[in-house]
């Protein structure tokens, strides 16, 4: 399907060019997108109103999905000299009203807050029908959603080699020898 369907630059594409082309609507499909709904409230864009949403496909014979979920977070580095300031910072920037107005405005992906995702304001914000089923696809996934991975050292050279075999493989490089290689490297880098 990638090879037939995909644009010829796919493999180099990060989410800023997924996110354009969904947008400008010469992309039809993205995978693990959720954010994606805010691009479906911009007056002029083509595919504004027409952008839907969908669970994760899953296996024919399982009853259940995994789903990844991205959240931006905040952290304070432990070598900061001025913690007091950050962790007010940090505690105003996460705090119920900045998320649910952030939410509400279209400013803020994904609230990893409860009470947001149960704000009457943010409810009539994210089921208006241009955002085509966005509030409930997340109720849907949220209790088998998680975040899919910890970063660790050495996580983004791997996920950086997983690409690269990615892309070797959708360009006719032998799946199994190229994954067998791809887990001696990532082997090695540990």
């Amino acid at each position: 399907m990638i090879k037939k369907c995909a644009a010829p630059s796919f493999a180099n594409d990060n989410w800023y060019q997924v996110v354009d082309g969904i947008s400008s609507g010469r992309t039809a499909m993205a995978i693990d997108s959720n954010m994606f709904g805010f691009w479906n409230d911009v007056a002029g864009k083509p595919a504004s109103g027409k952008i839907a949403f969908a669970p994760p496909l899953h296996a024919p014979n399982s009853k259940n999905f995994e789903s990844n979920i991205w959240i931006w977070s905040l952290a304070m580095n432990a070598a900061s000299k001025k913690k007091g300031a950050a962790w007010l910072f940090i505690q105003w920037a996460a705090s119920k009203q900045v998320e649910l107005n952030g939410a509400v405005a279209g400013k803020l992906v994904n609230s990893p807050r409860a009470s947001t995702w149960s704000d009457k304001a943010w409810l009539e914000y994210a089921t208006k029908p241009e955002f085509n089923n966005f509030v409930d696809t997340f109720k849907t996934v949220q209790d088998r959603a998680q975040i899919a991975f910890t970063a660790r050292v050495g996580f983004a050279e791997a996920m950086n080699a997983w690409a690269v075999a990615m892309q070797k493989m959708v360009n006719g490089a032998g799946v199994k020898a190229t994954l067998a290689d791809l887990a001696s490297e990532i082997r090695s880098s540990m």
